[in-house]
């Protein structure tokens, strides 16, 4: 297996200079083009304006990275009582 298949792992891309990095599209300039910046996917889960729980995930949409930030909030018994979450794109 060559290096870099074996650096792709399940993304579709990677960073040269940050193999953990996944090349995502970010909207930073006034006309939110999207650009391709390698990047991480913050997950964040908050209780009365308080931070409860945090994650980082290569994953460059949140509907690969909820199930398993759920699952450990689950797993450190920190899940709240409601969760809301967006369309995740």
């Amino acid at each position: 297996m060559k290096k870099g298949n074996k650096i792709f792992a399940n993304r579709n891309s990677y960073s040269k200079t940050d193999h953990d990095a996944t090349f995502m599209r970010i909207k930073e300039d006034p006309m939110l083009n999207g650009k391709l910046k390698p990047a991480y996917n913050l997950q964040i889960a908050t209780s009365g304006q308080f931070i409860t729980n945090f994650d980082i995930y290569q994953n460059p949409t949140d509907t690969r990275a909820l199930i398993p930030f759920l699952n450990k909030q689950i797993e450190n018994n920190s899940l709240g009582k409601y969760i809301v979450a967006d369309a995740g794109y």
